[in-house]
């Protein structure tokens, strides 16, 4: 098995990126890693640490504050193009990146395709949760911004088979993100989405959610458009890191912090594994033909998160 990385995609790349490479196949090192990029600058990161890891050329990279799609039809060097390209033609199984969230979705709509039957993109964003359930899947996490009622049923049931196929989740369940518990609640979209769903006899719909509810682990599925679930995410993303930097300074900061964090240290450690973002910071695209599988990642992952979207990626793959 070998998947592209977009080596240049990244708050942190290409450094970042290409520890996550060499940790993955120090660590895992079950997949070979085609790293697509600034070839010298590439190799002068890697080294001697060859093994299992090609490079391929990019001369390009599709910039935060640049059109996708326009960027993409204008240059056909930049890196996540190449790297997209590389699995259509065969010499990867699928490609992941941590750059430019609407180009690396570009990339694979307009070099890849979709699922027949699919209207629109969707991300799955996983999300770690307080109940039993090992995460939620977040659908759609910033694909479409304007998804309609038919939409959210597809992405319904894209998530399914994906909780079903990767996780071994029997029957997940799917939850709405809505205002209010009841089925009155909500826009028009809400409504409409509702309505279908309920009616959908292969899905395992448990109803409208809040919220508060997707951490909380009410359902296996939270299903949202990409506007609102792009907003939730990053939301999360941001409440983590200022919870987790008043633990460090607020309560454990200062020489009697530091010796009860020394008493209290398993019970952290067992706090962060909870919610430590780097797990689930890949966000599967639910809408590509197989064999294909394109994955983005956050913009600023550490190099070890990297090396879980990769790994994350090759269990996909192997559950196909």
């Amino acid at each position: 098995m070998r998947i592209a990385v977009d080596a240049m995609g990244g708050d942190h790349a290409p450094d970042d990126i290409v520890r996550g490479a060499l940790l993955y196949r120090e660590v895992v090192g079950t997949a070979d890693l085609v790293l697509v990029g600034d070839e010298p600058r590439l190799r002068g990161l890697v080294g001697e640490k060859t093994s299992g890891i090609d490079i391929v050329h990019a001369g390009g990279v599709v910039g935060m504050d640049e059109h996708p799609a326009a960027a993409l039809r204008r240059r056909d060097d930049t890196s996540i193009g190449v790297a997209t390209r590389l699995v259509k033609e065969g010499r990867a199984d699928a490609v992941v990146s941590a750059g430019n969230t609407g180009a690396t979705m570009a990339a694979a709509l307009l070099i890849l395709g979709r699922v027949r039957g699919i209207d629109r993109p969707a991300l799955c964003g996983m999300l770690p949760v307080t109940s039993a359930r090992k995460a939620t899947c977040l659908l759609d996490a910033g694909a479409t911004m304007d998804a309609d009622a038919n939409n959210l049923l597809e992405y319904a049931r894209m998530a399914t088979a994906f909780m079903e196929k990767v996780h071994g989740v029997d029957r997940p369940s799917v939850g709405l993100i809505n205002v209010g518990e009841e089925p009155e609640k909500g826009d028009k979209l809400r409504l409409d989405a509702h309505a279908l769903l309920r009616a959908a006899a292969d899905l395992n719909f448990f109803g409208n959610i809040e919220g508060r509810d997707v951490l909380r682990g009410t359902t296996d599925i939270a299903l949202t458009d990409g506007f609102n679930g792009n907003v939730l995410a990053k939301g999360l993303e941001g409440a983590f890191d200022v919870l987790a930097s008043g633990i460090r300074t607020d309560i454990f900061g200062g020489p009697l912090g530091k010796i009860a964090g020394a008493f209290a240290f398993a019970g952290i450690r067992k706090f962060r594994g909870r919610f430590d973002y780097d797990p689930y910071v890949s966000a599967p695209a639910r809408w590509l033909p197989r064999p294909h599988e394109a994955t983005p990642a956050a913009g600023r992952p550490s190099s070890r998160a990297a090396g879980r979207a990769a790994d994350a990626l090759r269990d996909r793959l192997q559950s196909r």
